[in-house]
């Protein structure tokens, strides 16, 4: 198994690449393809770490890689305006609206997640299982460790550098808050909640929660209460997803 806890990471280091080249006069194809360049780099680079440490060890490296990216962020005030972000963020002339943002941004979640459906159904998702159950009796099979893990964090940069394209797109706004230790764990709770190796079970669980955690802006509470009430509601989903067991919640089928 891997225990990557780099994706944030990886988008927020290509957001900065994309976004500091389109507003320092960069075009939007230039911004983009240095942006996906930078998340595939990095993604290459978790890819090494991860043979030569063990799942346990990778996770923990994973998050002080992310979190040196963020320290970088804030102190290279001269170049990302530090804590202050990056406003102003042009939009591409098909995304202007809200509208056409939120039609566009449906159209690509729904393509990822089919590509990600036919993949995880395909030899190579057999592969990434098998190596998951059990890593020796796989490569005794002809499963080929580095190349499998190499195209499984590249597919992961991809879904990254999607990501930090279009979030700040969205906001108008590149701010390093909005990939701080919270999020980081926001994520993690995603996956576990919808058992990993799961495409339903985790695109169930992203949506239930992300409409659940921005549910709660709506009610007649303090803000001060907001954020504690997410982290008890939170830690509850946890346990109980734990304890009634995502094999049951989000049922795997075996194909042969």
């Amino acid at each position: 198994k891997i225990f990557h806890f780099g994706p944030i990471g990886v988008s927020l280091m290509a957001a900065y690449a994309t976004f500091l080249t389109i507003t320092n006069g960069g075009s939007y194809l230039l911004g983009i393809t240095l942006g996906a360049g930078c998340a595939l780099l990095i993604s290459l680079l978790f890819a090494w770490l991860s043979f030569r440490l063990e799942a346990d060890a990778l996770g923990i490296l994973s998050i002080a890689v992310h979190l040196t990216f963020l320290t970088v962020v804030l102190n290279s005030t001269q170049v990302t305006r530090g804590a202050l972000g990056i406003p102003r963020i042009p939009r591409l002339p098909f995304l202007s609206s809200l509208s056409s943002f939120a039609t566009i941004a449906t159209v690509i979640a729904i393509l990822w997640l089919a590509i990600l459906y036919m993949i995880d159904t395909g030899p190579f998702g057999r592969k990434l299982q098998a190596l998951a159950e059990h890593e020796w009796h796989a490569k005794s099979l002809g499963v080929d460790r580095e190349h499998t893990h190499i195209a499984a964090f590249l597919l992961g940069g991809i879904g990254a550098a999607i990501s930090s394209i279009l979030m700040p797109q969205y906001l108008l706004l590149l701010h390093p808050n909005d990939y701080t230790f919270p999020f980081l764990i926001i994520l993690v709770m995603i996956v576990v909640a919808g058992k990993p190796g799961s495409i339903l079970g985790v695109t169930l669980s992203a949506i239930l929660l992300t409409l659940l955690k921005e549910g709660l802006r709506f009610l007649p509470l303090p803000t001060t209460m907001i954020g504690p009430i997410r982290l008890l509601l939170f830690g509850v989903i946890l346990l109980l997803a734990v304890y009634v067991r995502r094999d049951s919640l989000f049922p795997q089928q075996r194909k042969i």
